[in-house]
């Protein structure tokens, strides 16, 4: 991989990724091969962190930890009498600059989620022949005799935001039946943003911090993934009045993670005293299918529909549209109420209604109930229930310009019954979309 140009590595071997040498202040660490971790200065002067390049989005790392092997300088770190030597390697995301990359306040011991990675401790192993992770040629490979440590481990990490290094940390532990002494071997800082650098298996120069020589070469294979891009193209394919089926293309990019599904939500207005609100309609798809049927609607309403891509990660960029249902049919129009009589007639007027639902309404369908042998001042052997008729008494055509200059609707329904009779008017308005319900029945009119 590329190295900034104000770092100076030492020589890495041909076809390594060498990894760069930390310079350090002037007033760092003491003077020494290693660096014992009581030995730590926790003042160091330290840059600003470099955060005008991260990306806030959740992202993930990934690290296959392969294989380390150690260099002749690191060959002192030996135990002593009665003592066990291990090793780990810790990964910390950083954007620091790397000349003031803090050290970690303390000797990582697990992965803490969102902060670091840690790797199980080993023992080296003495192994000779060439090297299966060699990036030389078969006739340039000599045998290795350093001591090497396979770890063969999968690492992973959630991230709040991109940092642009990644700092690996080489501890030494030497432990016996009474004591615990940490060491820190050297350190690798490794660029997070060369992304042709990921997805592939490197080497990299584990360097000691003091001295900056080489003490380690780190074998590994690390990605960085986030969240998905938006969703392409959504659009409604079918509306109905309570259901509408969208359809979209996926995303452009995975960005690094496979896909898992889609998650779907819908703005909804439920009380006027929080607002329009976010619902999940669907958190996760069971499927990659890019079609999803949206369910219990209102007819003639418009929503906001926002459908992101979801991986490993977590859910993508948004992508919001609005989606329409089919228009319904009309609301009710008012109660009616008898205007006039006259000829044996009477004129019954109503207001139209509120709301058509989407097309417009085509005319008004008026019916009337009467029971035959009621009269107003009679309370007793009143006809019930039973003994009413509805007839059907037509329609009335509705005004092609009711919404610029909406009307009072009547009609002249008779002829009126000979005998006692209590008359009672219903009134339905009719578009493209069907039927509404019946309005409110109006008063009781007796002849």
């Amino acid at each position: 991989p590329s190295m900034p140009s104000h770092l100076v590595p030492s020589a890495p071997h041909a076809g390594t990724a060498g990894s760069v040498p930390p310079h350090l202040p002037s007033h760092g660490p003491p003077h020494g091969s290693h660096m014992h971790f009581e030995d730590m200065h926790p003042d160091w002067e330290a840059h600003p962190p470099e955060h005008e390049h991260e990306e806030e989005r959740p992202h993930m790392l990934f690290v296959d930890l392969e294989e380390l092997e150690l260099r002749p300088e690191a060959a002192h770190e030996t135990p002593g009498f009665f003592q066990s030597l291990t090793y780990a390697v810790s990964f910390h995301p950083s954007s620091e600059h790397p000349e003031a990359i803090p050290l970690p306040p303390h000797p990582p011991r697990a992965t803490v989620e969102g902060q670091y990675l840690v790797s199980k401790s080993h023992a080296a192993k003495e192994v000779e022949g060439p090297s299966r992770f060699s990036f030389q040629q078969p006739a340039e490979q000599t045998a290795r005799q350093h001591p090497h440590i396979p770890f063969k481990e999968r690492l992973e990490l959630t991230l709040s935001r991109m940092d642009q290094h990644l700092v690996a940390y080489l501890w030494g532990r030497k432990t016996s039946v009474r004591s615990e002494e940490f060491t820190l071997v050297g350190r690798a800082v490794i660029p997070m943003d060369d992304y042709t650098s990921q997805r592939k298996l490197t080497k990299w120069g584990v360097f000691d911090i003091a001295e900056h020589h080489r003490v380690a070469e780190l074998h590994i294979r690390y990605a960085v993934c986030t969240t998905p891009s938006a969703v392409q193209k959504p659009r409604v394919a079918e509306a109905e009045q309570t259901k509408v089926t969208v359809t979209w293309e996926p995303p452009g990019s995975d960005h690094g993670s496979p896909l898992t599904g889609y998650k779907i939500s819908i703005l909804l207005n439920q009380t006027h005293e929080t607002g329009p609100q976010w619902h999940t309609v669907c958190e996760l798809t069971k499927t990659l299918n890019t079609a999803y049927v949206v369910t219990n609607l209102t007819g003639n309403t418009a929503y906001l529909l926002d459908v992101r891509a979801v991986n490993k990660v977590g859910a993508g960029d948004p992508t919001e549209f609005q989606i329409t249902t089919a228009p319904c049919e009309p609301d009710p129009p008012s109660q009616p109420w008898v205007d006039e009589r006259r000829d044996n007639c009477f004129n019954v007027a109503w207001y139209p209604c509120a709301h058509d639902g989407g097309f417009p309404v085509t005319h008004y369908r008026i019916k009337m109930r009467k029971v035959v042998g009621a009269a107003r001042k009679v309370t007793c052997g009143v006809p019930g229930e039973s003994k009413s008729v509805w007839i059907d008494m037509g329609t009335v055509a509705a005004n092609d310009k009711e919404k610029e200059s909406p009307s009072v609707y009547s009609a002249w329904v008779g002829p009126l019954e000979k005998e006692h009779c209590e008359y009672r008017f219903q009134v339905f308005a009719v578009s493209k979309a069907g039927e509404s319900e019946g309005s409110e029945i109006s008063g009781p009119e007796y002849a």
